[in-house]
């Protein structure tokens, strides 16, 4: 028999914290308890989370750990919603919670929340690798901002977010109810002003057929107007439940339908967004998904003990959001690609030497693929701008400590070397500017066996003996200039391993 482990996610919303107990082994949700905390509205009235509100938060975690105790669980991860960092208070909140309930709460990058979300919907939706063959479109609308995520041909094509939630709207457009007669048209010219920009950045070759909709108080649709065992509404059914959501006061929602008010008072922004993203889709059907956050940090503990519970690789979703971002800024593919797979077979013969794990290996083909997405700004100093380039852009599925050692391996791979007195590498952790640099070297030789960007060189032997890095390259072409490069790059490979690189061939 399998020894069960037991583990709980935790995650603090702008409005709602939820613990989930999962038997991992087992793959069951063991317990699921929800709190209503409304955070969300003192950051958007205030830019700050009340102490009261704190207080609340702090009082339902602490129940949390108890229901935790209870059942012995000792492995956690506590996250909050990308959305909560917006407070200016953030940091001391982070710190009350673990001094009150000695939890360590992690603050999500969106990239991360929305790739965990969209894991739980592949392990929640039934045929998720044959639903996105098709033009599939994830709406995942939070109550701040809402993330639209792209298959096509089974796989991922871009994702970008948009600071568009129901509650946001409630909460900057509320003081209008009162003061005009149309408050329904002047949402909707809301919702329709951050949504049109949509056309600049869609892929034109992609017709959106399966639209799944995640997150919001819209799930409320399927308690309450939908029968139980279908997850699927038509848009006409949905155009017919919009209608009627328009007549009736939230009071009257709440009460007849046994909605929370507050629930009640979002559902018409959050139609209304639908009902905008909708339009301009095309979509004809809508797939409502009860995946949520805590439900994405169950799945990906499962998938990092070695389970085979998804049939879509979500890292090649990562890859594929780099390379969007290398297109958008017209890098050089055929570069790019030798690049990458010079750096990524260095990495893996050079690993006794290195001592890094695959997810460095993951950063080190990310900064391969983005390290020349400054040459759009400035052919001359293009690494310095691709360093900024990087830090401005969302890489789904990284976290933004992994997105800053991307940064800086993109912003050292050329000809400045990082020192304690570089900016961009002393805002990394030791830890992580050790990291970099090794990366950053390898990336350097990496980079340098193509640098007349010609292709030259077919492929790579790199041998590690007696402690002596050998590369040979397999040319059938003059290599002088390759040789010259890889000279003077070779230097920092040197001054970060102690051993000089040596180019054959």
């Amino acid at each position: 028999m399998a020894k069960h482990k037991l583990f709980a996610s935790i995650t603090v919303g702008l409005q709602t914290i939820v613990l989930k107990i999962a038997d991992l082994t087992e793959m069951s949700i063991l317990e699921y308890v929800k709190a209503d905390v409304l955070i969300g509205a003192d950051i958007y009235n205030h830019q700050m989370i009340a102490f009261q509100t704190v207080d609340q938060a702090c009082h339902q975690l602490g129940g949390f750990v108890q229901i935790m105790d209870d059942y012995g669980v000792t492995s956690y991860r506590a996250v909050a919603a990308s959305s909560v960092l917006e407070a200016r208070n953030a940091e001391y909140v982070k710190e009350q919670i673990r001094i009150k309930t000695g939890l360590h709460v992690e603050w999500l990058a969106n990239a991360e929340e929305r790739f965990l979300h969209n894991q739980a919907v592949a392990y929640n939706t039934n045929k998720f690798s044959h639903l996105i063959r098709k033009g599939t479109m994830l709406i995942d609308i939070g109550s701040g901002s809402m993330q639209l995520t792209v298959y096509n041909k089974g796989h991922f094509i871009f994702s970008r977010n948009i600071k568009l939630g129901p509650l946001r709207i409630r909460e900057l457009l509320g003081d209008l109810e009162s003061k005009t007669g149309d408050f329904v048209e002047i949402m909707e010219d809301y919702i329709r002003s951050k949504i049109d920009g949509y056309h600049q950045f869609a892929p034109k070759e992609v017709t959106i057929e399966n639209f799944v909709l995640v997150g919001t108080d819209l799930l409320a649709f399927k308690q309450t107007f939908m029968e139980k065992k279908n997850d699927t509404i038509s848009r006409k059914r949905f155009a017919e439940l919009y209608q009627h959501i328009l007549t009736i006061p939230p009071q009257v929602l709440a009460k007849k339908y046994r909605v929370p008010y507050d629930s009640a008072t979002q559902l018409l922004p959050s139609a209304m967004i639908l009902k905008k993203t909708l339009e301009i889709t095309g979509a004809q059907s809508i797939l409502l998904s009860d995946a949520d956050l805590a439900d994405g940090i169950l799945v990906h503990e499962m998938y990092l003990m070695h389970k085979n519970i998804l049939n879509h690789s979500f890292i090649e979703d990562i890859i594929v959001s780099a390379r969007n971002i290398a297109a958008r800024y017209n890098c050089d593919e055929t570069h790019i690609h030798s690049v990458e797979l010079f750096a990524l077979h260095l990495f893996d013969r050079l690993k006794r030497l290195h001592g890094l794990d695959r997810r460095d290996r993951l950063l080190l083909q990310l900064a391969a693929i983005l390290q020349d997405t400054g040459s759009y700004i400035d052919m001359n100093t293009h690494y310095v701008h691709s360093y900024y380039i990087i830090q401005a852009s969302e890489i789904i599925g990284i976290s933004e400590h992994e997105r800053d050692i991307v940064a800086n391996i993109a912003r050292y791979h050329s000809a400045e070397t990082p020192s304690n007195n570089s900016s961009a590498f002393q805002k990394l952790p030791v830890k992580d500017r050790l990291t970099a640099a090794k990366l950053a070297s390898i990336l350097r030789i990496a980079d340098a066996l193509d640098d007349s960007r010609q292709q030259k060189i077919e492929k790579i032997a790199v041998s590690l003996r007696n402690e002596q890095v050998t590369i040979t390259a397999h040319s059938d072409d003059d290599l002088s200039l390759e040789k010259q490069t890889f000279r003077d790059k070779a230097a920092y490979f040197e001054e970060v391993f102690g051993l000089k690189p040596i180019l054959r061939g």
